[in-house]
């Protein structure tokens, strides 16, 4: 990485003296008073830490400068992230909603939107599966006596997928399940935060709360009472094998988020795919959730 121009610093420090260090991490202008800017008005939310609000302004803001400066992933400091119409809080120790080669099973089917090059996010395809689902020529019944659409969500980490999606469909499908699992109990319980927020901020229909659950569970585990059948299964799960996750990601990913998002774990049944072929090691989940699909 090239360095910053004295220039450039110098210029940072006359606009904001707190701005040379996120120009660290931002390495442009506009980028660094974005997030100053985003941090001022953090210390003046709810998601501000009680140690912070016990500072003075000044002190408290330089603090989360030097926190981004470090690699430290804005939404973590922040504590949330819009998703849709959604607020989803971020916290450590759950993956933050990205960029992702995620597969999405139906019932014709695995329908992989890796090929959407144009709208990779998260978001993105979460919409565009809601779209099809909506569309009439969806290999799903439409109209008056439509039965209970149900659908399983997993590796759901913030949950984000699974309130999007229900946020989406709800009014169309109004007996709507949705089922998000996760081997992380931090995630979980994360997950059930951020369906109780929505909901009580309005941003989810508060029917939400009886029609999406959220559980602990090990995709590899089988014959668990998740595991029947689904209209249509959703994953984004570890996709990333250890070779690329010490070379091809961000220090920021592999400092601060966690690992067992994204690589499969060599202690759990993925490990054997990850001892036999490590290249392979990113698909390790697939076969499994293709399993499950087809039940």
């Amino acid at each position: 990485m090239p360095r910053l121009s004295p220039r450039l610093i110098s210029q940072a420090r006359t606009i904001d003296s707190f701005l040379p260090l996120l120009l660290r991490l931002c390495r442009d202008l506009s980028s660094a008073r974005n997030e100053l800017r985003w941090l001022r008005e953090h210390l003046s939310t709810p998601h501000a830490s009680a140690y912070h609000k016990t500072l003075d302004q000044n002190k408290s803001l330089h603090r989360l400068c030097i926190e981004r400066s470090k690699g430290k992933p804005l939404q973590y400091i922040l504590g949330d992230q819009p998703f849709g119409a959604l607020d989803i809080w971020c916290r450590s120790g759950v993956l933050i909603p990205r960029s992702v080669r995620a597969p999405l099973s139906t019932p014709s089917g695995l329908l992989s939107l890796t090929r959407f090059t144009n709208s990779p996010e998260t978001e993105a395809w979460a919409s565009h599966l809601a779209a099809l689902i909506l569309n009439p020529s969806f290999p799903f019944p439409h109209g008056g006596d439509q039965p209970c659409l149900r659908i399983l969500d997993l590796c759901t980490g913030t949950g984000c997928i699974t309130l999007l999606l229900y946020s989406l469909l709800h009014c169309t499908h109004p007996s709507l399940q949705i089922l998000g699992i996760d081997i992380s109990a931090r995630a979980v319980a994360l997950a059930r935060c951020n369906l109780h927020h929505n909901t009580a901020k309005n941003l989810l229909h508060r029917s939400a709360r009886e029609q999406v659950r959220f559980e602990e569970g090990d995709v590899f585990d089988s014959g668990k009472k998740w595991e029947r059948e689904w209209d249509i299964v959703v994953a984004n799960p570890p996709y990333i094998s250890p070779e690329d996750f010490n070379r091809t990601t961000a220090r920021s990913v592999r400092n601060w988020e966690p690992k067992v998002a994204l690589v499969p774990d060599s202690s759990s049944d993925a490990g054997v795919i990850l001892e036999a072929d490590e290249e392979k090691a990113g698909d390790a989940f697939y076969p499994r959730i293709m399993a499950i699909a087809k039940k």
